[in-house]
């Protein structure tokens, strides 16, 4: 009993040092999550949040009304989209045409570690066999016969000149 009693305080301590999304939020939590997580339409380049116009505080507080009455984060979201467009969204959605945002650096970023690692191997694998060639000497040529005859006789003519 004692064990399972220390257990449950344990985990009633780990959830309240636990960050924001772990724990139930309240309304204002919600709106400045949203403001974050939205561009202001009359800030380019800012995030709703971060703006400091009139306007963009009249919509923070449209939002956070919204969320006092209930409304969920999508709802939220998706009146915000409705009314000023998907180019609101500071980050893209990760479905649909907003999911190629997602994937296309993350491909690019594979087939460049891929390209990278062949190319390194090719050229450590042509070092190795330049060296190998240098350490390896003339005894190590593989002459074929008719070779090596040809060559024999080029020396005898040329060490008797």
């Amino acid at each position: 009993m004692r064990k399972a009693l220390l257990v449950s305080a344990a985990c009633w301590a780990l959830l309240a040092m636990a960050p924001g999304s772990a724990m139930a939020s309240g309304p204002e939590d919600t709106a400045n999550d949203i403001a974050g997580k939205v561009t202001s339409p009359f800030c380019p380049g800012v995030t709703l949040h971060d703006c400091p116009s009139q306007a963009a505080a009249d919509l923070r507080h449209r939002i956070s009304a919204w969320a006092e009455a209930g409304w969920s984060r999508g709802r939220i979201m998706a009146r915000l989209v409705s009314e000023y467009g998907p180019e609101i969204r500071a980050v893209p959605p990760a479905s649909g045409t907003g999911l190629v945002a997602w994937v296309l650096p993350l491909a690019a970023l594979a087939i460049g570690a891929g390209i990278a690692f062949a190319s390194l191997r090719s050229w450590t694998a042509d070092a190795h066999r330049a060296e190998a060639g240098r350490r390896a000497g003339p005894d190590s040529l593989s002459l074929s016969v008719a070779e090596r005859r040809r060559l024999d006789d080029e020396l005898a003519a040329f060490k008797g000149r």
